[in-house]
């Protein structure tokens, strides 16, 4: 057996070492020169100090599974703190979301009363800054508008000028469960009112021919004379219960309406049940899903009665123009505002009842049912649907199916054809 000469041994020795150095500095090089990545903070919702903390650094997305951008149709996530409706105290009035001081009223049945809105009346208008809330709708041949105001929380002693009833009038008296007032209608509606419909209906022309128990009158335009109020519709009321309590004494058409109008309303004591339906929700803070700002409003209403809302900034309400001029109110002379302006869009149908004596055909407007609808407050729009029905006031719906909530205060419902294009 040959033994190698000891410079080989030594030279393979030397070669091992420098094999085993070798490999052990290319393993140093390796994780040397793989550079270290940078910790991105990732927002958190307590403070970013966590995710910068040098301690628990927050690591980065792997740079093989990049973040995609955010889809077209994300989902509408749920409301936040600031969009939540805050219940209302019990004294707040259901469709203003405002205190009352006297609490009864709000155990009453809203009273809708029929206002006249021609040029001429339009400078006669008394106690609509004291309504709840305000209709306005196209009537008579699609010429000019009309105004239904509702009063619930507020008592007003004078409102007008009164003017008789539309078909509309049904279908907005059934949704608040309300009372309706006006000074007569076609004989196709007043038929509807007296003898068809669930609800109270007071028309001055038969009820206070006279107008002196439960209307009063100013001059003598037929346009601007009649007068009305909350206190003596709720009179009427009152005197109906009473007089329904005693059939014997009740003409037999008198007595048919009793049974079909205020027996279901009166308690056994013979006073008018409570009134508890639902109404709208409110809260101070806007929603955070608006469409956008909106400082004027132009609905585009016939026969030159197209309406302009002006934000005013300083009160955060709207301020009414119609026909290019302010729209006072003759109760305090002060602009007519409004805390929230309601535009719906429904279907309007021309039908053949006659309303006057000029042949003018009414207009049926579809407010059951859905259409789309915008609301503005505090100088904001919202976008969205409206859904109503003869047991419940209307809804107002945006984006995802999430309530749009109110400003505390006066409403004015804006309602439009489908076809109308309003411009804010």
């Amino acid at each position: 057996m040959k033994l190698r000469p000891l410079y080989s041994l030594l030279l393979h020795g030397l070669w091992l070492c420098v094999l085993t150095i070798s490999a052990l500095l290319l393993l140093a090089g390796c994780s040397l020169n793989v550079p270290t990545p940078t910790p991105t903070k990732t927002p958190v919702e307590q403070t970013d100090t966590l995710a910068s903390s040098t301690n628990t650094p927050m690591p980065p997305p792997p740079t093989n599974t990049p973040m995609p951008p955010p889809p077209t149709n994300t989902p509408i996530p749920p409301q936040t703190a600031n969009t939540v409706p805050i219940p209302a105290p019990a004294n707040s009035a259901p469709y203003t979301g405002l205190a009352v001081e006297d609490v009864s009223l709000l155990a009453k049945s809203p009273i809708f009363i029929c206002i006249n809105n021609d040029s001429v009346s339009r400078t006669t208008h008394y106690g609509l800054n004291a309504a709840d809330v305000t209709y306005e709708y196209i009537v008579d041949g699609y010429t000019l508008t009309r105004l239904t105001s509702m009063y619930q929380s507020t008592l007003a002693t004078r409102i007008g000028p009164v003017r008789s009833a539309r078909l509309p009038n049904i279908w907005m008296t059934y949704m608040y469960d309300g009372v309706l007032a006006c000074s007569g209608a076609s004989e196709e509606v007043r038929y509807l009112l007296k003898n068809e419909v669930g609800f109270p209906y007071l028309d001055a022309d038969i009820d206070d021919p006279s107008n002196t128990v439960y209307f009063f009158s100013l001059g003598i335009d037929f346009r601007t004379r009649l007068q009305g109020s909350t206190g003596g519709v709720r009179n009427w009321l009152q005197d109906m219960a009473e007089r329904c309590q005693n059939p014997d004494v009740l003409a037999p058409g008198a007595r048919e309406y009793c049974e079909r109008i205020f027996h279901p309303r009166l308690m056994q004591n013979g006073e008018l049940r409570p009134w508890a339906w639902a109404g709208f929700t409110f809260n101070q803070i806007p929603p955070d899903f608006s469409a956008g700002e909106a400082s004027t409003i132009h609905i585009p209403y016939p026969g030159g009665n197209s309406v302009e809302w002006r934000y005013d900034p300083t009160s955060t309400r709207y301020l009414r123009y119609q026909g290019g001029a302010p729209h006072i109110d003759q109760a305090t002379g002060q602009q007519i505002s409004s805390d929230n302006v309601i535009v719906i869009f429904a279907e309007h149908e021309l039908t053949d009842i006659v309303e006057d004596s000029f042949g003018t055909l009414g207009v049926d407007i579809q407010l059951y049912g859905f259409g789309d609808l915008r609301i503005f407050r505090n100088g904001k729009f919202y976008e969205g649907t409206w859904r109503a029905n003869d047991q419940s006031p209307p809804r107002w719906l945006g984006p995802g199916e999430r309530t749009i909530t109110l400003k505390p205060g006066r409403s004015w419902v804006q309602v439009v054809r489908t076809t109308d294009t309003i411009n804010y």
